[in-house]
């Protein structure tokens, strides 16, 4: 199998810092977070970094990064299953032919399930839950780059 990455972990999170969660906006106040999470596959409709980043040196800080990937990157899913598994899958059409078409990875809730913790022991993947509902999938995460911090925020939906 292939050995899970970073990118994977972005992806899937996408992979991805907010201590708390805004309620959800289902109206069964009796599911859980585990249920609202392995409902589905979900797909990535939005990546927003601030600060922004001059992706393409047009001058202009650049905010949403979905509008960079590749139609092969737009098109993954993920499915979180109860049994504390994730599967990426890439899609109809995938970046490199020789790529697995998917993989699997572990998941858990961490921190009151105010946070997710993708991929192996020890792989530093843990991610703010900043919005979980029937519909959609919102994570943070809050790197340092060139001395630089920016938050990232990926949204997914189903």
């Amino acid at each position: 199998m292939a050995q899970f990455t970073k990118k994977a972990a972005l992806i899937i999170l996408s992979v991805a810092v907010i201590a708390g969660c805004k309620k959800d906006d289902n109206k069964n106040s009796s599911t859980s977070k585990t249920q609202l999470l392995t409902t589905g596959n979900w797909k990535l409709t939005s990546d927003y970094l601030d600060p922004g980043y001059d992706v393409n040196g047009d001058g202009i800080a650049d905010h949403e990064m979905i509008n960079f990937y590749d139609a092969c990157e737009k098109d993954n899913t993920l499915t979180f299953k109860s049994d504390g598994t994730v599967t990426i899958d890439e899609g109809p059409t995938k970046c490199n032919p020789t790529d697995p078409q998917s993989q699997s990875t572990t998941w858990k809730f961490v921190n009151n399930e105010s946070q997710l913790d993708v991929g192996p022991v020890g792989s530093d993947n843990v991610v703010d839950l900043v919005q979980l509902s029937t519909t959609v999938l919102k994570i943070k995460e809050t790197y340092t780059s060139q001395g630089v911090t920016y938050t990232e925020t990926y949204t997914y939906g189903h």
